[in-house]
């Protein structure tokens, strides 16, 4: 009988009511679980990051079924180091995603399916890394002991889609009147360097500054390097590393907490370091859009014409697209699948060619640093992968004066005074406006060096404002410091010591 059960009561009833209970057991144990049998084994064995180190058995018939926290929009995922299979286990299927959001950057959970097609046994080796980058170490790391068992006769052959299982879907190749069949703001000089995002699920951040960036480049011709991280760190929404969304508002209307205006910032005041920093208001704003638009809906893929006229006419484009495995392992070319769904990247598109491909591809400007892809670009076919979801662009116009922001290092120990005071709006200069500065240093330092647009060694300097300038005046610490600023057992111990080393 399945399981025993002592009943202890007292009366003239009780051997009745024990005699009921061992029958309605043995009932029980019939109707679920036949004498002698196991039960079948179950057709998933799912492990996680807490079994890592651990072992398994995987009979014939059964998927392992790997869950790990991966963000693919920053280039990383899991990679199978496939010597370690040595023929004992096959992966199943194509790598699976489940976003922990709806937000471009997010991260979530890659699932990664394997079966047994040899009993053995053998080390599953999983490594967190870029495909791009095999001699860099893995981010992460998992593995796990696993024993087949079986005769693997007949085992199905893996679900993975060849490229021709899915075609991408067109957002309606309409008439293109005046557009010319390829372009490319690249070849304008209109392209900013490549940047890399690192571990960090900021690409929405890259997204929105590269517009902006390529705008004042194209229409200014002033190759600036503006701050995302200012972005990641000072949006009021909440986004960071682990995502967000197209931000340009703080680019045109809304400051943060803390802030004295809307605008970007320069890369130089707020320099990148891929995790969620502490905003540390305020900063200098020195670059501002006018508006930004959508180029029809925020929530699905714009017809291809409509893409290729914002682009031409207001500059590069920031999108969503969907990043997988296959989209991290790109190399060059035009991309060719197996195509995903649902967007988690944001990415920016500088031009397009309906030459290349089945039916034309964007030129797609990634946020991974220049070795991937082809220089950081990649070559995709419309609508592969969504991408173009949500797709917008920035309206900039050029200040008619400029900024000209003055910094002291180390933070109070000095000051920097500018004659004659900004004469435009918003702090800033009128162009060409001949500048004076002149550096104080505070009590304990002493005036050491400029560095930005102005250089030399002398507390006096001139600079002409004829487009966004940044200065810093560098202050040393005065090694004649005042008995009175020393601390009293630090004066003390010097005075004894000058005692000592007098001859005599």
């Amino acid at each position: 009988m399945g399981g025993v059960v002592v009943v202890t009561m007292g009366g003239r009833n009780s051997g009745r009511i024990l005699l009921a209970v061992a029958i309605a057991l043995a009932v029980a144990s019939s109707a679920f679980q036949p004498c002698g049998a196991q039960g079948p084994p179950p057709d998933e064995i799912v492990v996680t990051a807490a079994d890592d180190g651990g072992q398994i058995e995987l009979s014939e018939g059964q998927l392992l079924v790997v869950r790990l926290l991966a963000n693919p929009s920053t280039g990383y995922g899991w990679q199978v180091v496939q010597p370690a299979l040595r023929g004992i286990l096959r992966q199943a299927d194509a790598v699976e995603f489940q976003p922990h959001s709806d937000l471009l950057g997010t991260p979530g959970t890659e699932i990664l399916r394997f079966q047994g097609v040899e009993e053995g046994e053998t080390t599953l080796d999983l490594e967190y890394r870029r495909p791009w980058q095999p001699d860099a170490e893995p981010a992460e790391t998992f593995r796990l002991q696993v024993r087949a068992l079986g005769t693997f006769q007949g085992t199905p052959p893996s679900q993975t889609p060849s490229p021709s299982d899915e075609k991408p879907p067109f957002g309606g190749v309409q008439a293109q009147i005046d557009l010319p069949p390829t372009f490319n703001w690249c070849d304008l000089g209109g392209c900013t360097p490549v940047k890399d995002q690192g571990q960090c699920g900021s690409c929405w951040a890259f997204a929105t500054v590269g517009p902006l960036e390529q705008n004042v480049l194209i229409q200014e011709g002033s190759a600036e390097d503006l701050s995302e991280q200012y972005l990641v760190s000072c949006n009021a929404e909440g986004w960071g590393c682990n995502g967000g969304w197209f931000a340009h508002e703080y680019h045109a209307w809304k400051v943060p907490p803390g802030e004295d205006g809307a605008g970007a910032v320069l890369e130089a005041a707020f320099p990148y370091v891929a995790r969620d920093e502490a905003c540390a208001p305020p900063h200098a704003h020195l670059y501002q859009i006018q508006s930004w638009h959508f180029v029809q809906d925020e929530w699905s893929v714009a017809p291809v014409v409509d893409i290729k006229r914002a682009i031409y006419e207001n500059g590069p484009v920031a999108a969503a697209v969907c990043v997988n495995s296959a989209f991290q392992g790109y190399g060059g070319g035009v991309f060719e699948g197996p195509p995903c769904t649902v967007v988690n990247h944001a990415v920016v598109l500088v031009g397009w060619d309906d030459g290349q491909g089945e039916a034309g591809v964007w030129f797609l400007r990634n946020s991974w640093g220049p070795e991937w892809g082809e220089g950081g670009y990649m070559l995709i076919p419309y609508g592969m992968s969504n991408v173009g979801f949500g797709a917008n662009y920035v309206q900039h116009v050029p200040s008619p004066c400029y900024s000209l922001v003055t910094g002291v290092a180390p933070d109070d120990a000095g000051s920097v005074t500018l004659d004659p005071p900004p004469n435009c709006p918003r702090d800033q200069y009128e162009p060409d406006t001949e500048v004076h500065l002149t550096a104080a240093a505070s009590s304990g330092w002493r005036f050491g060096n400029w560095s930005g647009a102005v250089s030399g060694d002398l507390p006096a300097a001139t600079v002409i404002v004829n487009s966004h300038k940044s200065v810093t005046a560098h202050f040393k610490s005065d090694l004649c410091t005042p008995w009175s600023l020393l601390p009293l057992g630090l004066a003390g111990s010097w005075a004894y010591r000058r005692r000592r080393s007098r001859p005599g």
